[in-house]
């Protein structure tokens, strides 16, 4: 069973409620993830840096905090934050629209939930690997570039 409860706290005519439901649904087949709720939160970038410096102790604004909530014999309860306007300003430089860059930043949100990490560079390659998948999936239409586009980085 997939719930999620999606709040957008800044004005915005992006309204992807139905792919966040599809990525969840993914991620949770994939995983086998008996059940999953969470709560996702749009937000804009004085508040998820006040958030990211609250409860993590980072003093920057930042693209998606996640949160775990239980996680116990394959039913996840968390909290996902993203800011739409870190979304907005990074979608440009990766060339795509500012609703994909929104995406992202929920399904990898997600994949935290469901587990995965992005500490090592291996974790970070396991992680990118599959948000590439479920962007796929979703049939996003520049997902071929979000590979390239993260291997381009060095940690």
């Amino acid at each position: 069973m997939i719930e999620l409860e999606i709040e957008y706290h800044v004005p915005t005519a992006i309204d992807d409620v139905a792919r966040f439901h599809q990525a969840a649904q993914w991620i949770a087949q994939r995983y086998r993830l008996k059940g999953l709720t969470a709560s996702i939160s749009i937000v804009d970038d004085p508040t998820i840096h006040r958030l990211n410096h609250k409860h993590l102790d980072h003093d920057w604004p930042t693209d998606v905090i996640s949160f775990v909530f239980d996680n116990d014999a394959g039913i996840v309860d968390g909290e996902i934050i993203a800011s739409l306007d870190t979304a907005a300003q990074l979608a440009l430089q990766a060339g795509w629209q500012t609703a994909d860059e929104l995406l992202l930043y929920v399904i990898h949100g997600l994949l935290h939930l469901a587990g995965l990490n992005d500490v090592t560079p291996e974790d970070r390659t396991v992680m990118r690997n599959a948000e590439h998948d479920c962007l796929v999936a979703l049939a996003v239409p520049a997902a071929a570039h979000h590979l390239e586009r993260w291997n381009s980085i060095s940690y």
